[in-house]
């Protein structure tokens, strides 16, 4: 039951970090066509630092275990 509760745990870590990609990647292309609000210029700059760090660690946490 713990490996699956594990399994399960990676699998929503895994669809966070996809749809926080696909967030940034469509706040890219807004930024291109206008100019972003302030809400979505904090979310951009946000995303932008958040998910090489995420992405880090958890390769780092995955290859630790």
């Amino acid at each position: 039951m713990h490996l699956f509760i594990e399994n399960i745990k990676d699998i929503t870590f895994l669809i966070i970090l996809l749809s926080s990609f696909i967030y940034r990647r469509q706040l890219k292309l807004t930024k291109w066509k206008r100019k972003l609000t302030k809400g979505e210029m904090v979310l951009y700059f946000l995303l932008s630092i958040a998910l090489p760090i995420y992405g880090v660690i958890y390769c780092v946490q995955l290859f630790a275990t």
